[in-house]
């Protein structure tokens, strides 16, 4: 992953961002994940607690490291929708930038598989 970004400062036009509740060291946290198009993990943040207000920083972050996205899929999470409205305004995207499908969002919800895995 580290390699990955140091050698491709831009990104694919398509992102796909989730978050994931999971278990670290005993403490329940928020797993922010996101992809291109072509399924490269772009960043990855953990987070206390599932907001608006962490959704944007995540979001924001993104945009400051690999610029403006054409399209930003997202499951129908309510502080994701959130998030990427203040993003649209602050960033001047286009209004239909964001599209919210669960569908469209699997490729992301597949590859948390591997990180819920329980070891028995």
């Amino acid at each position: 992953y580290q390699i990955w970004k140091k050698k491709h400062k831009k990104a694919y036009y398509k992102w796909r961002i989730d978050e994931t509740y999971i278990k670290i060291k005993g403490k329940w946290s928020y797993l922010y994940r996101a992809i291109d198009a072509e399924g490269h993990t772009l960043d990855i943040w953990l987070r206390k607690q599932r907001d608006n207000h962490s959704a944007y920083a995540f979001i924001k972050r993104l945009i400051k490291q690999f610029g403006k996205p054409q399209k930003v899929i997202t499951d129908q999470a309510p502080s994701t929708k959130v998030a990427m409205a203040k993003v649209i305004k602050a960033f001047k995207l286009k209004p239909d930038c964001h599209c919210t499908s669960k569908y469209l969002n699997n490729l992301i919800e597949q590859d948390h598989r591997h990180i819920k895995v329980r070891k028995t």
